[in-house]
């Protein structure tokens, strides 16, 4: 495996430009009224972000960014299987967070920016396995599971205000605070 070179100040570095090309764009559409969407922050972004709140927060030190690694997927942990790694689900408002069909994981973890810009961040491990049964028992529609979805070969879509009451029993909150104190070991 390759190492994992997406350090802290990398981080930073990104986290800092974003924020300027956010305010940038702010000012450019309250001064202007143009009707510009505002970007998400990118997944290497919000996969490293996590990964660093799972190291310092989470007691994991062996979290890694699957990509910098050659590995598929978001994560890699020495917690999880390869075939089985955590993911990465990160939100900047009451919209909808996909799943794709086929797509294994061995734990969830939603990062939570709806207030990144008053910088609050929240972090959730889900205990959950894409095969557990309570995965596969969560209503995205009406009509259907997120099993049925999977099955017909469809990306379920279900916001977190309406997946967690259904899993909420297996969700522990490991973070709610500042980018900066990402970086700070919690003391136990």
């Amino acid at each position: 495996m390759l190492a994992d070179l997406y350090t802290k100040e990398i981080l930073h570095m990104r986290w800092t430009h974003f924020r300027q090309g956010h305010d940038m764009l702010s000012s450019l559409i309250q001064d202007t009224s143009l009707k510009i969407r505002r970007p998400n922050p990118p997944e290497d972004m919000t996969e490293n972000m996590t990964k660093f709140i799972i190291q310092y927060k989470d007691n994991d030190p062996s979290c890694r960014w699957a990509k910098c690694m050659g590995l598929k997927g978001d994560l890699y942990s020495d917690k999880y299987t390869l075939d089985y790694p955590p993911e990465v689900k990160s939100f900047t408002s009451d919209g909808p967070c996909q799943f794709g069909p086929t797509k294994k994981f061995g734990v969830l973890y939603f990062l939570d920016l709806r207030k990144w810009t008053e910088n609050r961040i929240v972090l959730w491990r889900v205990n959950l396995r894409s095969d557990s049964p309570e995965i596969k028992a969560v209503k995205v529609s009406n009509t259907q599971t997120m099993e049925q979805q999977c099955n017909s070969g469809v990306r379920p879509h279900i916001p977190w205000n309406k997946l967690y009451p259904q899993i909420e029993s297996h969700c522990i909150k490991v973070y709610e605070g500042t980018f900066e104190d990402i970086f700070t070991p919690t003391i136990e």
